[in-house]
C-alpha cells in the first residue's frame, strides 16, 4: 500500500456510472428513433404544418434529454476516473504518466484531448490489474475500440451540429438528420464499450485490493469510505 494515498471504495460511484451509461444508451436509442421519424417525414412529398410542429417539439425534447444525460454522465465518469486513478496509487502503483487530476483534465484541453485521455486510461487499466508491476501488462483491445468510437462520435456530432446550423431547406435538413442518425448509431457501441471498461477496471481494483489485504491491512479510509 502507498501511505500517501488512501483507498476509497468505489461500489457506489461505479454502480451509478453504469446506470447512467445504460440511460445514455437508451437516450441514443430514443434519439435514433426520433431522428428516423424526422428523416421519414422529410422524404415524404408533403406534410402538414401540424406534423412539422409536432416533429420539432419532439426533437427538441429528445435533444434536451440527451444533453442532460450526457452532462451528468460525463461528470460522474470524470469523478470515477479520478477516484480509480487515486486508488491504484493507494494500492502501490508508481510511475503513472498522469496525475488523477490530469487524467480527467486532458479531456478538456484542445489538441491534447485527442490522445492524452486514452493514454491515461491505458495506464489505469494496466495498473488496476497489478499495481506493483503494471508496466509490462498490455492494455485491453477494447480500450482502442472505445477511444476510436469516442473520437468518431465527437467528429460526427460536430458535423451534425454544423449541418443543423446550415439547414435552411428540406435538402440540407435531411442531410443534417442523416448525420444525427449516424451519430446515434456510433453511440450504441460507445456506451457498451464504456460500460465494459468501467466494469473490468472495477473488478481489477477489487481483486488487487483483496490480494493486498491478505498480506497487509487497508488504511482506515478504505474501511470507512463508501462509494
Amino acid at each position: 500500500m502507498n501511505p500517501s494515498h488512501s483507498y476509497r471504495e468505489m461500489n457506489g460511484i461505479t454502480n451509478l456510472l453504469k446506470i447512467l451509461l445504460a440511460v445514455f444508451f437508451a437516450a441514443a436509442v430514443i434519439g435514433f428513433i426520433s431522428s428516423w421519424l424526422q428523416f421519414q417525414l422529410l422524404t415524404r412529398e408533403s406534410f402538414s404544418h401540424a406534423e412539422a410542429q409536432a416533429n420539432d417539439i419532439r426533437q427538441h425534447f429528445v435533444a434536451l434529454f440527451t444533453v442532460l444525460v450526457y452532462l451528468v454522465t460525463a461528470v460522474v465518469f470524470g469523478r470515477w476516473i479520478y477516484r480509480a486513478n487515486r486508488n491504484v496509487r493507494a494500492l502501490g502503483a508508481q510511475g503513472l504518466r498522469f496525475t488523477p487530476g490530469w487524467a480527467v483534465g486532458y479531456f478538456f484541453v484542445p489538441i491534447f484531448n485527442w490522445w492524452r485521455p486514452y493514454q491515461a486510461m491505458k495506464d489505469l487499466w494496466r495498473a488496476s490489474q497489478n499495481p506493483a508491476a503494471w508496466q509490462g501488462i498490455k492494455p485491453g483491445s477494447i480500450l482502442g475500440i472505445w477511444w476510436g468510437l469516442w473520437l468518431a462520435s465527437n467528429l460526427i456530432g460536430y458535423a451534425a451540429m454544423q449541418d443543423g446550423l446550415k439547414a435552411h431547406d428540406l435538402a440540407t435538413l435531411k442531410m443534417a438528420t442523416f448525420s444525427l442518425l449516424v451519430e446515434e448509431v456510433v453511440r450504441f457501441p460507445l456506451c457498451v464499450c464504456a460500460f465494459l471498461i468501467v466494469t473490468q477496471i472495477d473488478d481489477f481494483l477489487n481483486a488487487a485490493k483483496m490480494n493486498i489485504a491478505v498480506t497487509e491491512p487497508l488504511p482506515a479510509a478504505a474501511t470507512l469510505s463508501t462509494g
